[in-house]
């Protein structure tokens, strides 16, 4: 079991905390992802990728705290491999040996378009809920999710299905051969188990 937090903004003094919806939009205009990125966030943005430093700089954060490190799991969004290999693969290449874990995130149809997943580096790809929903009641969603599952697998990368929201789709996604799952289904769990 791991925690995602989500990153939340300072924008004004003594103001509330904003959420990426808010903040991001800004960030990608003035072009400050990697500065945001680099304090570490999980979930990394695209943009950051097309600053040719950023992966150094976040490679020598990570080597000064590698106990840390080792606890992280850092992610892109599927279409930023589908669009910049090159830059995911090179991003991989200086934070796996950091002891960082690396993979997707909201991936689905367009992984049949990374004609060299198996050469970007990853340690695991998040399935999107948009194809995780509906896997309990639609068997060409679960064959789908089976099909892609499979496929990942015999890449040796651990599958974690996202967005999951009942009982029903928590058994299909287990079916389907997932290592682990995230959304309403598990928080609710996580929540049980903590009293």
């Amino acid at each position: 079991m791991h925690l995602e937090c989500p990153l939340r903004l300072q924008l004004e003094a003594n103001g509330g905390f904003e959420t990426a919806a808010r903040w991001l939009p800004l960030a990608l205009r003035s072009r400050l992802t990697a500065a945001i990125d680099e304090l570490l966030c999980v979930n990394l943005s695209p943009a950051s990728l097309l600053d040719s430093g950023f992966a150094a700089r976040l490679r020598g954060l990570l080597q000064q705290r590698p106990g840390e490190a080792r606890q992280l799991w850092l992610e892109l969004p599927e279409a930023a491999a589908v669009e910049h290999f090159d830059l995911v693969q090179e991003l991989s290449r200086q934070l796996r040996p950091q002891g960082a874990r690396f993979g997707l995130e909201h991936a689905g149809e367009r992984l049949g378009r990374i004609e060299r997943l198996f050469e970007a580096g990853l340690d695991y790809v998040k399935i999107d809920a948009s194809v995780v929903h509906g896997a309990d009641a639609d068997e060409a969603r679960a064959g789908f999710l089976r099909s892609l599952v499979l496929m990942l697998h015999g890449l040796s990368l651990q599958v974690i299905a996202e967005g999951v929201d009942t009982d029903a789709e928590a058994v299909a996604v287990r079916q389907a051969g997932v290592d682990g799952l995230t959304g309403p289904w598990a928080s609710r769990q996580r929540a049980d188990l903590l009293g």
